[in-house]
């Protein structure tokens, strides 16, 4: 007795198919009949998709050489084996079932980008070819799925299948794009236009020499193409199928890679980064390697090393984009906060995390003709005065741990707000921070430091985020509650810290007109030492970006790490140039 199944893969292409009893054909057993699969409950569940099937069915299907049935449609004539495409080079990627010349020709496209930011990033595209009334399952006459690298993004992976559909297709024929994306139908519209010839609008549009690469081929092959917009993730069998296919090529031996050389080769001349073309703004690209390296510059001083130090990603791991917008915020004003107290907030804020205060130690560097090499803090009279020591002095430790205590309350509060307003309880949350290293203070402890310092943890951010508030107002409530601690830090400790020190200055006459002269020029020059509180740190310590080239993960990853430091770096530049040409040193 033969039993034949079929699947529901022809009204839902999802990732599960159902194997049914068929309810009746003429070369197998009949069942009942049934107007519907649903009539015959379901008696097993792949676990596999009609993509993943049709992967490992059609290669074994095409090496028994058997041709389909175009019995139905006559105007199908064989294809051309004379024309060349620009894929020749990629005899792994099929070509459509070519029709007569001038035909019309019908493409499902798909993009699907996963892991965005981290090395396992992927980008994978399709198209399917449809041909109505000729006879194939569904109307499906073929399809190819394939990968890409570089510049990530969902657009790109869009724009990928467009350009391999394009490039098999013969000339002087009649092409219609159905896409979900509205950003590759742009774009389209854009080749139409000859945007992508134009080299003032070229260097300026995001993945500049793929779509020049497509409107190279629409223009030499003499394609006529209607891009049509379908709604995404909307039952539309062909659609789904090609996101189905293109979500299948990440994972795929099959897969090819659509190589840069292929769609890179419109223009004589490429901008080219460590064997990865640009296609993005090269000026923009250039500002951020400008920027890059200033940023790896700055923490290659030793002042910095201690963010090599917070090697415990579950613990603190730090924010640059947080850390930066923090520096750059300003509070609103209230009582405690006047526009008389900006200047002096935003210098107190910006030395403490360059460790640019005018402490002993510094002091004793810049203006070693009035403080001599044995004093030591004024408040505890046993060490010496570095940062780290204005944290840990025992006379100011009370105080130091109620500011701290109140920074921690502070993000409590507003995140019991964002969980009521979420109507999601916030105790996880509140645990998770309460567990964090940074609200205990020790000599070994940098991740306390790195929080004072200004340096601020990117759970700060995820905890909101995870209560649905937007990453953007997330760091605005972390920003305001910064400067508040930063405010109380100024004011109960650095304040009264100052004013001690002021009072024995002048008794031993060092006197403001002292203070502001010139350094003497015939002072030799030494070395500043930060954190020479601490004892050395007794396990190795990684940079944990060391190995890596921050532009080329832009490239290749999608890492969003510059976005933020436009027009920081520029203040931050004039600050390192004010602070560091008045000490008549080297620093390290």
């Amino acid at each position: 007795m033969i039993i034949h199944w079929t699947s529901d893969c022809l009204s839902s292409p999802g990732d599960v198919i159902r194997l049914r009893p068929c309810p009746g054909c003429d070369a197998h057993v009949p069942f009942p009949l049934a107007n519907k699969y649903t009539a015959v409950p379901p008696r097993f569940v792949s676990p596999y998709s009609w993509a993943d099937l049709s992967i490992t069915v059609v290669p074994y299907y095409r090496c028994l050489d058997i041709l389909p049935d175009l019995s139905s449609f006559s105007p199908v004539v064989e294809c051309n084996l004379t024309v060349a495409f620009p894929l020749d080079d990629l005899p792994i990627l099929p070509s459509p079932v070519f029709l007569p010349s001038g035909s019309h020709y019908r493409y499902y496209t798909d993009g699907s980008l996963v892991n965005l930011g981290t090395p396992k990033v992927s980008m994978g595209w399709s198209w399917v070819q449809l041909i109505h009334d000729a006879g194939y399952l569904n109307s499906v006459a073929t399809y190819v799925h394939g990968t890409i690298r570089n510049w990530p993004s969902s657009t790109r992976a869009e724009a990928a299948a467009i350009y391999a559909a394009l490039s098999v297709s013969p000339d002087d024929s009649t092409i219609t794009i159905y896409t979900d994306s509205q950003a590759a139908i742009d774009g389209l519209s854009l080749c139409a236009s000859s945007s992508y010839s134009n080299s003032r609008l070229y260097y300026k549009t995001t993945n500049f020499e793929l779509w020049a690469s497509i409107e190279h081929s629409i223009r030499s092959k003499h394609l006529t193409v209607f891009p049509v917009k379908v709604k995404g993730h909307d039952d539309n069998y062909w659609n789904e199928f090609a996101d189905s296919l293109a979500n299948s090529a990440h994972h795929s031996d099959s897969a090819p890679l659509l190589p840069a050389a292929t769609y890179t080769s419109s223009h004589d001349v490429r901008l080219v980064y460590d064997d990865v073309v640009c296609e993005s703004n090269p000026r923009r690209l250039f500002k951020l390697h400008f920027q890059a390296t200033f940023l790896k510059n700055l923490l290659s001083l030793k002042r910095f090393q201690f963010v090599y130090c917070l090697y415990n990603k579950n613990d603190y791991v730090m924010d640059w984009e947080l850390t930066w917008f923090t520096l750059n915020f300003s509070p609103a004003y209230d009582a405690s906060f006047q526009a008389s107290h900006v200047a002096r907030h935003y210098t107190f804020k910006f030395k403490l995390f360059l460790d640019d205060l005018p402490l002993l130690e510094k002091l004793k560097i810049t203006r070693s003709d009035l403080y001599i090499d044995l004093l030591t803090c004024r408040s505890c009279c046993d060490c010496m005065e570095d940062l780290m020591h204005l944290i840990l002095c025992s006379k100011r430790h009370s105080v130091m741990h109620q500011i701290l205590q109140s920074y921690q309350n502070h993000l409590f509060s507003k995140l019991r707000e964002a969980g009521d307003l979420a109507d999601v309880d916030p105790t996880p949350m509140l645990r998770r921070l309460s567990s964090l290293s940074c609200w205990t203070i020790s000599s070994s402890n940098w991740s306390s430091y790195a929080l004072i310092q200004g340096c601020l943890p990117t759970i700060f951010i995820d905890l909101f985020v995870e209560l649905s508030i937007p990453r953007q107002s997330a760091m605005k409530v972390v920003a305001a509650i910064h400067n508040n601690f930063i405010q109380k830090l100024r004011k109960r400790i650095w304040n009264l810290r100052t004013y001690d020190k002021s009072k024995w200055e002048d008794a031993i006459n060092i006197t403001l007109k002292l203070k502001t002269t010139p350094r003497p020029s015939n002072l030799p020059a030494t070395s500043y030492v930060p954190f020479s509180s601490l004892p050395f740190l007794t396990h190795s310590v990684i940079p944990r970006d060391s190995k890596f080239d921050w532009i080329k993960n832009l490239m290749t990853q999608g890492l969003p790490w510059f976005k933020h430091l436009s027009g920081f770096m520029g203040r931050l530049t004039m600050l390192l140039n004010n602070s560091f040409c008045r000490m008549g040193c080297r620093f390290l």
